[in-house]
């Protein structure tokens, strides 16, 4: 295994996909640029709390900085996505935190 390195890595996205459907997983992610496919998603849903659509995806380690712009395939058309922190509504867990 180490031989071969890390090949993908699992993100968190957040696509600025179509008002009348979400991903559901297998979509392929691609750079901002539209034509290098550098991962896929594994699942995905509409995000209340964000109103927009929420996805886990593995992309290849170079490209899975927190804020890094890609292009979700949903269907025939490519929409803006970013990778964002693994737990974007609360990253620090501090709304299930009960001072005592």
């Amino acid at each position: 295994m180490e031989a071969t390195g890390i090949r993908s890595k699992c993100v968190t996205v957040l696509i600025d996909g179509p008002e009348d459907a979400d991903p559901w997983g297998r979509e392929a992610v691609y750079l901002e640029d539209g034509t290098t496919r550098v991962g896929r998603l594994t699942s995905g849903g509409y995000s209340i709390h964000f109103g927009k659509s929420i996805g886990l995806a593995y992309v290849k380690p170079e490209h899975a900085a927190v804020g890094t712009k890609i292009k979700v395939r949903m269907f025939t058309e490519l929409w803006d996505a970013e990778i964002v922190e693994d737990s974007p509504y609360d990253p620090k867990n501090e709304t299930i935190r009960v001072s005592g």
